[in-house]
């Protein structure tokens, strides 16, 4: 099991905070969570990576960091559920609201505690990346690489997959 990597963790949240809040993310993100089974934090690692200079993932390197952070995803899952359970139920049982964001508080808390997993799972070498700040070009390049590398990794050959990535990498440039 690989601790967290504390260091990490505070960049990859805000970056993503910011990014997960750009008009189209969060629903191209949900769309591939719920359609293909993508970890929307591992699709924003991706982005975050891009952003730090990496031009993509090492071989293996997706399985490694999706394996250390399975004991906090395996307890978001069902958590996930909850939560959306309880926002369906809010119409019909006044308490569900306060549960509700109850819910989504600690969905968030884990969110955050699996986004610094996958940071401390996820490093290389610093020789295989470029000096921050990287060229918007650059970055860009290197999101789609690392977005079609997952995306492969999810399903493979699988082509339905490819317009859902398409309309994250504009939503995160746009």
């Amino acid at each position: 099991m690989i601790a967290p990597d504390t260091d990490a963790k505070p960049g990859f949240w805000a970056f993503s905070l910011t990014l997960y809040d750009r008009p189209g993310v969060a629903e191209a993100c949900l769309a591939l969570q719920d359609g293909f089974g993508a970890d929307v934090n591992l699709l924003l690692l991706g982005f975050w990576r891009a952003r730090q200079g990496y031009a993509g993932w090492v071989p293996g390197e997706i399985a490694r960091v999706q394996a250390a952070a399975a004991p906090v995803n395996a307890a978001l899952a069902p958590l996930r559920v909850a939560r959306r359970a309880l926002k369906a139920l809010q119409a019909a049982e006044p308490a569900a609201e306060a549960l509700y964001a109850e819910a989504k508080a600690l969905e968030l808390k884990l969110e955050q505690v699996a986004q610094a997993w996958l940071a401390g799972a996820a490093r290389i070498s610093p020789a295989a990346r470029r000096k921050p700040p990287v060229p918007r070009e650059a970055e860009m390049l290197a999101a789609a690489e690392h977005l079609a590398a997952y995306l492969d990794h999810l399903a493979p050959g699988n082509a339905d997959i490819l317009p859902a990535g398409a309309r994250l990498l504009d939503a995160a440039f746009a």
